[in-house]
């Protein structure tokens, strides 16, 4: 029994071939249940904007990792994925590999949380569709142990990598609440959208947006459920606002230093921060030194953004502990799952010559003490078994040790090593 994970991420692929094998949950239902059909005992699909991956554990020895690779490319016949874009992992890569992704090292922007929730929307789907049996279940299990306890434990996830966000830590920074500060985002750009957003995912609720399409501002102002003012008309609300978000394409600049000095008069002081994130630069850097202003620019912003994403790497090494653990445990299990057969074929034997041997007497004694000796000799017969069950199911962490164990206990007593696949495919399925 082998557990294979293979497919297309970041680190194999480019962005334009990823979003060719990308699924949606409706499709990696469909995809799974094809792939039951044509051999797979177990199978659960992990698909994001930047990776493709599934995890399989085939129903016969003729299925490798060649085999699911192309079973991955079917999916999408028209997708110009090569075999060399694709990675294969099998057993111990494979539940190392899931537990990192779902930790958030694998991702491509490292200590991405989001990427758990995603871990946890396959397995659903995997549950729904019947793909996700015994040993699938003890795998997501323990990679969503493994992603809660790197977040709880490390800092891995802890501090902005992006300019957006950036932009948002620094007003938290400034304002410890956000709930009822004013917004001016200048600018209907991605970034400025983005950092908007976070702000609003931080408490804020009054957003006013500006731009020098009309149209753009009006689309934008829906989604971000904010105002709308004209652009030749935010220099006379500027006093209004607590923070303003510039993100334009302009040439020249589009704040003025003589357009927040009055303002600052208007606010008698009062704190105001403006994030400029265009480049080139939308505000005049000599507003910085108005009293009560702070100004902050993409340079500043890529600064606490590198001490954050440097912060995050020093926690790898806490992360991987954590991963090695938990894949430990993993295979301790997994590795148990071995033994389950012989000790049960073991049984059996015992039983069936403890019954041959008992029925010889059947006929020679009373019922009743017939009734005793059956008892007595299954007490014996389980005592003899207990000790031989105990070190069978004793956790190992090397499965090379373990298989010596049921090969010379099979060898001694002579049972049908043909059995034994049979009942291992029945026990984890």
């Amino acid at each position: 029994m082998i557990l294979y994970a293979v497919g297309v991420n970041h680190r194999t692929a480019p962005v334009e071939l990823r979003e060719q094998l990308h699924l949606s949950a409706d499709e990696i239902a469909a995809a799974l249940d094809v792939l039951r059909r044509d051999g797979l005992r177990e199978a659960s699909i992990v698909s994001t904007c930047n990776r493709t991956e599934l995890f399989a554990i085939p129903d016969n020895e003729d299925i490798g990792g060649q085999q699911l690779i192309d079973a991955l490319k079917r999916l999408r016949p028209s997708a110009k994925l090569e075999d060399r874009h694709f990675f294969r992992l099998f057993t111990c890569g494979a539940v190392r590999h899931l537990y990192r992704v779902a930790s958030a090292i694998d991702s491509q922007v490292l200590g991405d949380m989001q990427i758990l929730g995603q871990v946890k929307d396959a397995y659903e789907v995997a549950v729904d569709r019947g793909a996700a049996g015994n040993v699938l279940n003890h795998l997501y299990m323990g990679a969503f142990r493994t992603g809660k306890r790197v977040r709880t434990e490390t800092s891995i996830g802890i501090g902005a990598v992006s300019i957006s966000f950036a932009a948002v830590e620094l007003a938290r920074r400034i304002f410890s609440d956000l709930h009822r500060k004013k917004v001016l985002l200048i600018g209907a750009g991605e970034t400025g959208e983005l950092a908007a957003r976070h702000l609003i995912s931080k408490g804020v609720e009054d957003i006013t947006l500006t731009n020098r399409t009309h149209e753009k501002a009006v689309a934008l102002a829906g989604a971000l459920h904010a105002r709308v003012v004209p652009f030749e008309s935010f220099p006379a609300m500027l006093h209004e606002v607590d923070i303003v978000i510039s993100a334009t394409a302009a040439p020249d600049t589009v704040v003025k230093y003589d357009m927040v000095q009055q303002a600052m008069r208007h606010r008698q002081n009062r704190t105001m921060l403006l994030i400029d994130i265009a480049v080139p630069r939308d505000i005049d850097p000599a507003i910085d030194r108005l009293p009560g202003v702070f100004l902050k620019d993409v340079d500043s912003l890529q600064s606490i953004v590198d001490q954050n994403v440097e912060k995050r790497r020093s926690e790898i090494p806490r992360a991987e502990i954590i991963i090695t653990e938990e894949v430990v445990n993993f295979f301790l299990w997994f590795n148990a799952l071995e033994a389950t057969p012989t000790i049960q074929q073991l049984r059996e034997k015992f039983e069936q010559i403890r019954a041959l041997e008992l029925e010889k007497f059947k006929n020679k004694i009373g019922e009743s003490d017939f009734e005793r000796v059956e008892l007595l000799t299954k007490r014996i017969i389980n005592k003899l078994l207990h000790p031989t069950m105990v070190s069978l199911k004793e956790p190992v962490t090397d499965s090379a040790v373990l298989s010596t164990r049921l090969q010379v206990l099979r060898e001694l007593f002579d049972l049908d090593s043909s059995d034994d696949g049979g009942h291992t495919h029945r026990q984890a399925s």
